[in-house]
């Protein structure tokens, strides 16, 4: 359903758009102003897809008042002046109908205000930057920022975890389960039950251990967990005799 407000300080015009809009199936009208400031006030409470918007008016002309409006509220702009076409496409106005305004040139504006509905809806929106994270410490009322790019290993510790970053140790009151879903999958790897690392951070793997890069600590790989983080490295892994293979290829 597209919902549409109406504002032209003529009472008639009003009454042409009125009755266009309910003869048409999937649109409704909101509400009509013949005052700008009035129509303002309609479009907030109302909050409609599109306003049906008249160029010259006394109190404020409709390039104006547009320009008021939040920039998802499309417009369609309504006149009998075509040297304001130009301007009007340039605040990014849906359409730009001349007075006299008949129904299938209506019609055609409304397949626009449609069409716009339509491609608005399949935008993704940007994705929040997974860069760092506001975590509650031991201490009551007291959070710490911690930044991705520093952690080296997270250590699970009965009610907290520990934050390693560096020399630094942080302890944050989460649970190792919530953290591993805030942390994003292809920046950090959970290798055990009590332990995830930061995948940048690893150095090197001996059977069931990672030795990371920043500390001298020895990280287990859990059986559950060794699968999982198998798979992860499956496009990273270069084994000896495909080595050997393109030596001896090399050789002949």
């Amino acid at each position: 359903m597209i919902k549409c407000v109406v504002v032209d300080d003529e009472l008639p015009a009003i009454d042409v758009l009125a009755t266009y809009i309910n003869q048409l199936p999937g649109i409704e009208l909101a509400g009509t102003a013949t005052n700008p400031l009035e129509g303002i006030e309609i479009i907030k409470q109302t909050h409609p897809d599109v306003v049906f918007l008249d160029v010259q008016m006394q109190e404020m002309n409709g390039l104006e008042l547009m320009q008021l409006l939040d920039k998802e509220t499309l417009v369609v702009f309504c006149t009998a002046y075509s040297e304001f076409a130009i301007k009007s496409y340039d605040l990014r106005a849906v359409d730009y109908l001349m007075k006299p305004i008949r129904l299938p040139r209506f019609m055609q504006a409304i397949e626009r205000v449609a069409d716009m509905m339509s491609a608005k809806s399949t935008i993704v929106p940007e994705a929040i930057p997974d860069d760092y994270l506001f975590v509650k410490t031991e201490h009551k009322g007291k959070m710490i920022k911690i930044d991705m790019q520093d952690i080296d290993f997270v250590e699970a510790l009965r009610n907290y975890v520990a934050f390693y970053r560096g020399k630094q140790k942080t302890l944050a009151y989460i649970s190792m389960k919530e953290l591993e879903n805030r942390l994003p999958k292809s920046q950090f790897v959970r290798v055990h039950k009590s332990f995830i690392v930061a995948i940048k951070q690893v150095s090197s793997m001996e059977y069931s251990e990672l030795i990371l890069k920043n500390t001298s600590r020895h990280i287990p790989i859990g059986n559950n967990y060794k699968a999982l983080f198998m798979d992860l490295l499956k496009d990273k892994l270069l084994f000896w005799g495909t080595v050997a293979s393109i030596m001896c290829e090399g050789t002949g």
